[in-house]
Formats: C-alpha cells, sequence, structure tokens
C-alpha cells in the first residue's frame, strides 16, 4: 500500500483535458504510472494532487482510494460508464496498463481553499529541499515534484490536519479573488465568511451558530446576535438576486424559531447579490420592521503576483 504526491496540468494547459476529474473524484492513467497505480495503490491509501497558480503550488485536493479497476473492466460496466466521464473511460483507445482510480465520495475532497505548497511545508514535512539559488520557487518545487512523490502515514496525517485547518477558514479573507474566481463563489463561502467576520453585518454582531436545524430537519444558515441589546438576527445567504420568495422563506423561519426557541422579537438579515429589478419595490416595503437586506459586491484592487 502506498500514498502519492501527484502534479497535475491545468486542463486550459492540457488541451482541455481534465484529469484528475475532481468533480467526481477520479483519476486515469496509463503505462508505467499506470502500472504504479495497479501494483502499489490499494482502497485506503490517498492521491494528493498538486497544480501551478498564480506562480505558486498549490495542493487543490486528495481523494481517499475507494478502487483502483483496469480500464477495460471499468468500460464494461454500464453503470460506470453512465455515472463517471474521466477521459480514460470515454477514450476509444486503450494504452497499456491503464487503470482508472475512484475515490472514496465520502473521504475525498475537493479543498475550498488549496494549500500552499512551498518550502516550509516540506520541512514540516521532513521532506528534503535543497532549491538552486537560480531557480524560482514554483520552479524548484515543479523540477522536485515533476514525478510522483510517496508519503509516509505521519506525512499523510499532517497534510489532513493542515487541509482542516483551512478548510475551517474563509478564503475571502485570505487573498485577493480573480474575476473568475468571484464568478464562483458558493453561499458556503460567503457563510464561512460571515462566521469569521460577522461584524461584516453590524459593528455589535457576534456569531451564534451556524446550519441551525429546526425539529423537522431544516436549516437556516447562521444566527448572529447584537453583543449589546443581545437581539437575535436569522441570516440567510443567497448568492444571486432575490425575488419575494426569500422574503417569505426568511419570515417563515424567523416565526418557527420564535416557536421553537420561545423568543419574541426575532429579526433577519438577508444577504444576497441583490434584488431581481420587478420585485424591488415590494421586498423593500415588507422588509423595513424585522429584515435587513444587505448586497454583497466586488471592489477592484490590484496587487503583484
Amino acid at each position: 500500500m502506498t500514498s502519492y504526491l501527484i502534479p497535475y496540468i491545468d486542463p486550459k494547459k492540457n488541451d482541455g483535458e481534465e484529469d484528475p476529474l475532481l468533480i467526481e473524484y477520479t483519476y486515469g492513467d496509463k503505462g508505467r504510472r499506470g502500472k504504479k497505480l495497479r501494483n502499489e495503490v490499494s482502497k485506503g491509501d490517498y492521491l494528493f494532487f498538486h497544480t501551478s497558480i498564480r506562480n505558486k503550488r498549490y495542493i487543490t485536493a486528495f481523494y481517499e482510494v475507494e478502487e483502483v479497476m483496469d480500464i477495460q473492466k471499468a468500460r464494461a460496466d454500464t453503470t460506470i460508464m453512465m455515472k463517471y466521464r474521466n477521459p480514460h473511460l470515454t477514450s476509444n483507445e486503450t494504452h497499456a496498463n491503464e487503470v482508472i482510480v475512484f475515490g472514496n465520495p465520502i473521504k475525498s475532497v475537493v479543498l475550498h481553499t488549496p494549500l500552499e505548497f512551498n518550502g516550509e511545508l516540506l520541512k514540516e514535512l521532513s521532506i528534503p529541499y535543497h532549491p538552486s539559488s537560480s531557480q524560482t520557487e514554483l520552479a524548484a518545487l515543479s523540477s522536485k515534484f515533476r514525478n510522483w512523490f510517496p508519503l509516509s502515514t505521519t506525512q499523510i496525517q499532517l497534510l489532513i490536519k493542515k487541509v482542516n485547518a483551512l478548510h475551517n477558514e474563509s478564503f475571502l479573507k485570505q487573498k485577493q479573488l480573480s474575476s473568475d474566481e468571484i464568478r464562483q463563489l458558493s453561499e458556503t463561502h460567503i457563510e464561512q465568511f460571515l462566521v469569521e467576520c460577522p461584524s461584516a453585518l453590524g459593528p455589535e454582531l457576534i456569531f451564534l451558530k451556524r446550519q441551525h436545524q429546526f425539529k423537522d430537519g431544516k436549516r437556516l444558515d447562521l444566527l448572529v446576535k447584537n453583543s449589546r441589546t443581545q437581539q437575535i438576527y436569522i441570516v440567510e445567504i443567497k448568492n444571486n438576486e432575490i425575488g419575494v420568495e426569500v422574503l417569505k422563506q426568511i419570515k417563515g423561519y424567523i416565526k418557527r424559531y420564535e416557536h421553537e426557541e420561545n423568543l419574541k422579537n426575532v429579526k433577519g438579515i438577508i444577504v444576497c447579490k441583490g434584488i431581481l429589478p420587478h420585485f424591488e419595490e415590494e421586498i423593500l416595503n415588507q422588509s423595513k420592521e424585522k429584515i435587513k437586506i444587505y448586497q454583497y459586491g466586488w471592489m477592484f484592487s490590484i496587487q503583484a503576483v
């Protein structure tokens, strides 16, 4: 059993071929590397994937391996062919030692915040690293880790510990986002930012709880409280423009929360991209007393790379 640190190429630089196909936790290979996957990697091993982003190296995902399968066997399985779209499965060609790896869908993770892969991390992992003074760090790392690098159990545990710590932080606080990254922000990203920075919604607001579950199993996004007045707010996050249905939703949450927690005068906050023009007047009129609406947006900035 062996786990590996594996480099990969951005699909834009690889004729559009995306492998590892992170959205479905698959990875295919052939030849010498395919033979290595077949003979050395087993269920429970880990594959950590790293690539270059903005002149730095990052670990962007890891799989806990569920199965390594011969490509012909995988292609013969109609359920696999219906479910997965990895290029090795959809290709009409077959190569020597070609295999497909399936990551465990529960225990494999694509990182919300990639882990920077640098000299400091290598020191913590006890991996020898002696770059040439004439090389940039990216060039030195790309050269050293051009091939797969085997990982020990201790190194895997350290990487997962660091990944978990990053996963609980918001990258909205950590770095400037590109235009493409901004378009891919999810409600979870915004939620994590507000967990860490509730004062963005008001200078005296503090975080209480996220994903509060009602008795019927439904969940609300966030609970925050004014530290001076003790006023409680339910926060509902939408990463698109809102209509009247969101107003009805948060009003229902307020009523249900007041009933289940035996409270009065709970208020609401909606964080969204904006209000659909047709409903703007109606929503603003209905939300004056108990609901505040905040629109998130972005400011142009320039920084060195």
